[in-house]
């Protein structure tokens, strides 16, 4: 069975609005963890946060990324799916070290533009991934 082009594409391409936004979302993100007033009491947070914001920034590219370069749709399944766990364990990462601040003016800004990028992505990711999953299942069920 060769997998539905419209449901595919519903599965691993992204919005170019949403990608948009949360490339916008990202900006304000790493401005604040770059020139932010952000305070802990641990050595080096700050740059590990700033460290985390970029890689996360990476991630996001990648999840939002075209895949119809990728010439098999099992391949381009298998891509998405790969880069939305590599996505999850970002958003770990970045809160745990976003949650260990406990001080500065920009502590609230940063916070509430993770909060609210944070929980778009991961809604967007669960969707996204049953979806695919989905895709999967169901080639699997007619190939046996």
């Amino acid at each position: 069975m060769d997998f539905d082009p419209a449901a595919l594409q519903a599965a691993v391409a992204l919005d170019a609005d949403l990608r948009d936004r949360w490339r916008r979302e990202w900006g304000l993100l790493m401005d604040l963890a770059v020139w932010g007033d952000l305070r802990s009491g641990q050595i080096g947070l700050t740059g590990k946060l700033r460290k985390r914001v970029l890689e996360f920034g990476e991630r996001l590219r990648s999840y939002g990324n075209d895949r119809s370069w990728i010439p098999h749709p099992r391949e381009q399944i298998k891509n998405a799916l790969s880069t939305s766990l590599q996505m999850r364990e970002s958003l770990e990462k970045l809160s745990e070290i976003a949650e260990q601040f406990n001080d500065g003016a920009d502590l609230a800004a940063l916070r509430a533009v993770w909060k609210a990028l944070s929980a778009a992505l991961m809604a967007d990711v669960v969707t996204r991934e049953g979806l695919l999953v989905q895709l999967l299942n169901q080639q699997y069920q007619e190939e046996v």
